[in-house]
């Protein structure tokens, strides 16, 4: 049996950050943006709604022009800015405006290329971080001159924290195979898991993980996943209807060892386990987008995909075009999903 999901997705992943203009171009950002999300960065043709954040003042108006863009980002705690994105519009007539207005009004964007590995690492960091620099270039198609504003936008770094997404609190789980996902951390070069019984009447989580003898006993993952299937990180053996507590650390570098960042601890119950040494390993992914979808399709279908009854190759992922999507490319914006909800606005799910 095939089972299809097809998602509606509005995710604005074309970064046209900001434009250019003509003879003269003068380039204003707003102050104040410490706290917008990546949508403030995402210009596409059809597009509505995006935050304002600038503004473009071009002289003369009624010209005929394009306009050529280039965005570098500067990540905290590097000294250098790396190109991120350039792009070009069609020709328009020059005017000033602003951010929210490419787009959605005359100003159509031509091309655009990405740095796709750098557009992923900052989509993994939940929020805007660090300096963007802006350079646009106007060309005036009538004379064949050309002028160039830039501008950087800065960001603060957003408070630090991490959270269990799965397991849920009080949640019952089959022993064989209990995934655990949490959020990725800016600069974590590791996670450390830690898992333990919480016997009746234990006083708290933090007791019962403090306790000796833990089911497991911090262990280390890379700091690039976010995903561990519990049961392959045992010390030793849990037994059908524990309650187990679980907490997730993330280990940021820096002077001195660098800063360790706890989640709050997460209690969960064990059920039965058809055969834990037959049980399949699930794939990370996968119950990363069981996860995603479980508040848009019914039960069953999430619990078979956490539990390896359902791969990759039985799912089919559509866009809001019905453009097909391999599930390697839907893994590429899946971080930034999981960090900006509010991007997913329906699922269509379809079992065959």
């Amino acid at each position: 049996m095939k089972k299809i999901i097809s998602f509606f997705i509005f995710i604005f992943i074309s970064f046209h950050s900001l434009i250019a203009q003509t003879p003269t171009i003068q380039l204003d950002i707003f102050p104040g943006l410490n706290n917008i999300d990546f949508a403030a960065f995402a210009f596409t043709n059809g597009l509505s709604g995006a935050p304002r954040i600038f503004h473009v003042i071009i002289t003369p108006v009624g010209r005929n022009i394009v306009i050529k863009g280039q965005i570098e980002w500067q990540k905290i705690g590097t000294t250098s800015y790396v190109q991120l994105v350039d792009f070009m519009t069609e020709p328009f007539l020059s005017k000033s405006f602003y951010n929210d207005e490419i787009g959605s009004t005359d100003i159509k964007i031509a091309s655009s290329n990405y740095n796709s590995s750098l557009k992923d690492e900052m989509f993994s960091l939940g929020k805007p971080t660090g300096s963007y620099r802006i350079t646009l270039t106007l060309t005036d198609l009538t004379i064949n001159k050309t002028a160039t504003t830039s501008d950087i936008l800065s960001f603060l770094n957003p408070a630090q924290t991490i959270s269990i997404q799965y397991p849920v609190e009080n949640g019952t789980y089959d022993m064989g195979n209990v995934q655990a996902i949490w959020t990725s951390v800016q600069g974590a070069a590791s996670y450390k898991i830690r898992a333990n019984v919480m016997p009746a009447g234990s006083s708290s989580p933090e007791d019962a993980l403090s306790g000796s003898n833990p089911l497991i006993n911090d262990k280390v993952v890379d700091g690039s996943t976010t995903v561990a299937n519990l049961g392959l990180l045992l010390d030793r053996q849990w037994v059908e209807g524990q309650r187990i507590v679980l907490s997730v650390t993330a280990i940021i570098g820096g002077p001195g060892g660098g800063t360790l960042l706890p989640s709050l601890p997460v209690t969960f119950h064990l059920s039965s386990s058809r055969t834990v040494a037959n049980n399949p390993t699930v794939d990370p992914n996968l119950a990363r987008l069981a996860v995603l979808i479980k508040e848009y399709v019914n039960k069953d279908f999430v619990n078979k995909l956490m539990d390896g009854e359902i791969t990759v190759e039985n799912i089919q992922i559509t866009d809001e075009n019905n453009n097909s999507l391999t599930f390697s490319n839907f893994i590429t914006i899946l971080t930034y999903l999981e960090t900006n909800n509010m991007a997913l606005k329906s699922i269509n799910f379809t079992p065959n």
